[in-house]
Order: structure tokens, then C-alpha cells, then sequence
């Protein structure tokens, strides 16, 4: 059955579009009867097309705003504006969801919720216990928080600052982590053991696929504070991507165990589907990605991060769901 041509809106910064799986969306989707165009924000939305549904990631804007951009926050209004006067524009996905995500403390929470789900009486998964500081000065010796811990700032958009993370093997190195988090406000999880093996799972209404990197090694409460970016690290093993000499220490490069073979062996999809079944009814997200750890001897599954629209890049056929959700939303089928 043939369908007018419906347009689609795209609101994502260029290089979101370049690792996300979106180049040559616009010649596959054009076949099946939707138009691609990329809104720019500078620019009234209503001289741009008439237009059916639009996708974001506006977070980048958000982060700008974080940081007192007012030139971000016109743009992120003018979007707020035209979704409220032109309600029969569908908006994947609705921003009070999205706020959900990137708040680490707010989305730590919500994860907690999700693990009370059980399968044959035991917990879906877990989530490692973290806890907020509005400083690192209110640090001290008296919180319940095991070492090692990761320190990360609570807010999660897409910002520089939100993926800049530190290991910290034991108290005594709280007192080296100012340096690198000046004055903001943070959230320390405490380390989960994982042979250095973590699964990225992505979401896309509903339909996964996962995949193992590499991750950090298992550790004792010994050795230096690391401080690194996320974005950075190796996504492959036996990679030639350069680490500092201190995460080098710590991070498993290279597998010649194949402990990454092993860990993909005990992957449960059917449990890591209910996972992405039970964060979508709590979220309410469309596209989302979450990172799971599989516990060093007992294989514990551990949901330590969700974020919103990963890059889809590596996922398969790709173009192919991302048009059969806009068809799905349009009332295609």
C-alpha cells in the first residue's frame, strides 16, 4: 500500500549525525516514502517544512545551558515553543522522559526500581549502591560507600565535563580527585568486579542488540587514581588506541584469554530483553542504551549507566528500524 510522503524532522548536531548510524538515512528513507531534513534551530522550525515528526537529541543544548549559554537556551525554547503550538507534530522523545536520564542520581534511582523485578524469585538485575555529593568536600570516612568507587559528575548530558570519570581504589585518594572535579556536584558508585569485560546493550523501541568492549580490570585497593574520559576509551581489544600510563595499568587492551569470549558465552538475551523491557516502561525512551556488567565468579548482572540515544553506528540494519519506528509512529502499520 502506498502512503503520501511524510516528512521527518532530525535535530542533532553534526557530529551526532556522523557517529550515530544517520548517514544515508535520507536516500534509504526517501524510498519508503518519508523525507529526511535536518532542522536548524537558528532558524524559525515553521519555515522548514511541514512536518510530521520530529527526533532529537537535545541534550547537547541542554548542557550548553548547564553553562550559561543564553545563545542555547533560545534555541532549546524555540523547540519547547513549536512542539506546544503545533501538538499534532509527534516528538520522539517527550523531554520529561529524557530528563529522566540525566540526572545520574535521578536515573540511579529509577534503575533501583527497575531491579525489583524478579525472575524465578530472584532480582532482575542489580545496581551498584552510589551516593550523591553536592561537593567533594563533603567527603568523609563515615559514608557507606565500599572502595574501589568511580566518580562521575551527576549530570549526564552531552558535555565534556559529564564524561570525564575517576577511579578511586581507596579512601585515602579522595583527597587527589579536586583537581580534576573542581566544585561540582558528583556521584561515587562503588566498583563492580567484571574481568574487564563490559556489555554496551542499545535500544531501539524495544528491539536490542549488545555487544562486549573493553573495561577496566579487577582491582584491589591499591595503585593511583585514575582520571580519564569515557568517550576515549578503546571500544575493541588489541587496539592501538593510546592510553596514559596509569590507565594503561588498569585497563584491559588486550584479551590473549579470551576472557571477552567467555563473558559473551554467558550472555542471556532473553534477561538482557527483560532489562530493556522493564527501563523502557520505567523511562518511557524510545532509543536508549545501557551498559551492563557481568559480576567477576558469580556473573551477577550489574546495570551501571543508561543513556540517552547512543550512537546506533554499529548496530545492524539500522536504517531499517530506525524507519520502521517512524512508520510505527506515523500509523504506518
Amino acid at each position: 500500500m502506498d502512503h503520501d510522503i511524510k516528512t521527518v524532522g532530525l535535530i542533532f548536531t553534526r557530529k551526532k549525525i556522523e557517529r550515530s548510524g544517520f548517514i544515508g538515512l535520507e536516500d534509504y528513507a526517501i524510498k519508503r516514502n518519508i523525507r529526511i531534513i535536518h532542522i536548524d534551530l537558528s532558524l524559525p522550525i515553521e519555515e522548514q517544512g511541514d512536518l510530521d515528526l520530529i527526533v532529537h537529541k537535545m541534550t547537547d543544548l541542554v548542557a550548553k545551558i548547564e553553562r550559561g549559554d543564553t545563545e542555547a537556551k533560545v534555541l532549546f525554547d524555540r523547540f519547547t515553543k513549536y512542539s506546544k503550538t503545533h501538538p499534532h507534530v509527534i516528538v520522539i522523545d517527550a523531554w520529561p522522559n529524557i530528563e529522566k536520564v540525566l540526572d545520574r542520581m535521578l536515573l540511579y534511582h529509577h534503575t533501583q526500581v527497575c531491579a525489583k523485578d524478579t525472575i524465578d524469585g530472584e532480582p532482575l538485575f542489580h545496581v551498584p549502591r552510589s551516593i550523591a555529593l553536592d561537593s567533594i568536600k563533603d567527603w568523609n570516612d563515615k559514608l557507606d560507600i565500599k572502595f574501589p568507587t568511580m566518580c562521575k559528575r551527576r549530570t549526564a548530558c552531552s558535555s565534556t565535563e559529564a564524561h570525564q570519570m575517576t577511579l578511586i581504589p581507596s579512601p585515602q585518594g579522595m583527597s587527589q580527585i579536586e583537581k580534576y572535579i573542581n566544585n561540582d556536584s558528583v556521584m561515587l558508585q562503588e566498583f563492580i568486579q567484571h574481568d574487564g569485560v563490559i556489555v554496551k546493550v542499545y535500544v531501539a523501541d524495544g528491539r536490542i542488540s549488545a555487544s562486549t568492549r573493553p573495561s577496566f580490570k579487577n582491582l584491589d585497593h591499591s595503585g593511583d587514581v585514575v582520571h580519564f574520559d569515557s568517550q576515549t576509551l578503546p571500544k575493541s581489544f588489541e587496539t592501538s588506541v593510546a592510553l596514559s600510563d596509569d590507565l594503561d595499568k588498569v585497563f584491559l587492551r588486550s584479551d590473549p584469554n579470551d576472557i571477552h569470549l567467555h563473558k559473551e558465552a554467558l550472555i542471556d538475551n532473553d534477561k538482557l530483553q527483560k532489562i530493556a523491557d522493564s527501563l523502557h516502561r520505567q523511562l518511557g525512551l524510545t532509543f536508549f542504551g545501557f551498559d551492563v556488567l557481568l559480576q567477576s565468579k558469580t556473573n551477577a548482572y550489574y546495570v551501571v549507566d543508561v543513556n540517552y540515544f547512543p550512537s546506533f553506528k554499529a548496530v545492524e540494519n539500522f536504517h531499517s528500524m530506525f524507519v520502521d519506528i517512524l512508520e510505527k509512529r506515523l500509523g504506518y502499520k
